[in-house]
């Protein structure tokens, strides 16, 4: 999001940070995926998911991985099998995979609503609540959904899963740093039955920790231990490409930091320039809004460090 809001305007910079103050909140309009999105998530090796409560810094950088394939959110009809996921409003595609994600998006919640696994069409009856909108740091619930499919017998999917913001804090991924983040403990309880002439029941516990930032579509990385009665565990992560958080740069910024992040009183934030600019530094709250500080400055070529005094902006 970040990126949108560097702009070259008349031979100056603007170098704007979202620096908050307080808890992150989960909202429709920063999480749900919009058509034309693109992004590439790298599948990698299992890493500790690390502790929960406020203010913690995960580091998931010994994350190797390789790309999972370019994912673009389209329209459902715009898919080859739209048609059997007519009640979905967007679809994530993944042509290096064969595989397309359905989802139901609305302002309350962000909805698992089928998946096209190479042909492999599992459709909800009941739709699974992936978050609910807005979310904040301690929420929970849980929500109960079904599905079926047919892969050589036609199968029932039953299930629940528990959606808990367990912490929030800084995330640290093989591909850039990110502020600001909310980690959520999804966990999701489920099983498959069929009957081929006789009962045949499969069981799955999936504990999974995923990370979002607000203003970001869809996670930012998450990892996953995924045990079953037919065999197991499965573990594994994955991030996405590229960086949204305080490592940004543009043309002219080589580096940047803000800290601290959360702060109460004064923020600092050091940025190296390539070229003499007059930088405009303008602040946003956690939901994106203007806060009433903004300075501007002469940066000069090299290391340039600005403090703001956030102190007045608490209510």
């Amino acid at each position: 999001m970040k990126k949108k809001l560097l702009n070259f305007m008349a031979g100056s910079l603007m170098l704007t940070y979202s620096v908050s103050i307080a808890q992150p909140t989960l909202t429709a309009t920063g999480i749900n995926p919009v058509i034309g999105d693109n992004l590439t998530y790298f599948n990698g090796n299992y890493v500790s998911p690390g502790s929960s409560g406020a203010s913690q810094t995960w580091n998931l950088s010994t994350m190797s991985g390789t790309s999972g394939g370019l994912i673009t959110i389209v329209t459902p009809a715009s898919t080859t099998n739209g048609s059997n996921f007519s009640s979905s409003t967007v679809a994530g595609e993944n042509v290096s995979s064969g595989t397309d994600s359905y989802y139901k998006t609305s302002a309350t919640a962000l909805q698992n609503s089928g998946i096209d696994a190479g042909g492999t069409l599992i459709t909800f009856s009941n739709f699974e609540d992936y978050l609910h909108f807005p979310f904040s740091f301690s929420n929970s619930y849980t929500d109960t959904w079904a599905a079926q499919f047919f892969s050589g017998y036609q199968f029932w999917r039953t299930g629940y899963t528990t959606v808990t913001a367990d912490s929030y804090g800084t995330l640290i991924t093989p591909n850039g740093t990110y502020t600001n983040v909310m980690r959520i403990h999804f966990v999701q309880i489920y099983q498959d039955s069929a009957y081929p002439g006789f009962p045949y029941v499969i069981t799955y516990n999936n504990d999974q920790y995923i990370w979002y930032k607000e203003g970001v579509h869809l996670p930012i990385a998450s990892v996953y231990n995924l045990t079953s009665s037919s065999g197991g565990p499965y573990t594994g992560g994955n991030y996405r490409s590229g960086a949204v958080g305080i490592n940004e740069v543009s043309n002219y910024i080589t580096s940047s930091n803000v800290f601290p992040n959360p702060a109460v009183d004064v923020v600092t934030i050091n940025f190296t320039l390539t070229e003499n600019k007059m930088v405009a530094i303008l602040l946003f709250n956690s939901l994106g809004q203007k806060m009433e500080i903004n300075q501007s400055t002469d940066g000069f070529q090299g290391l340039n460090s600005i403090q703001l005094n956030v102190a007045t902006l608490y209510s």
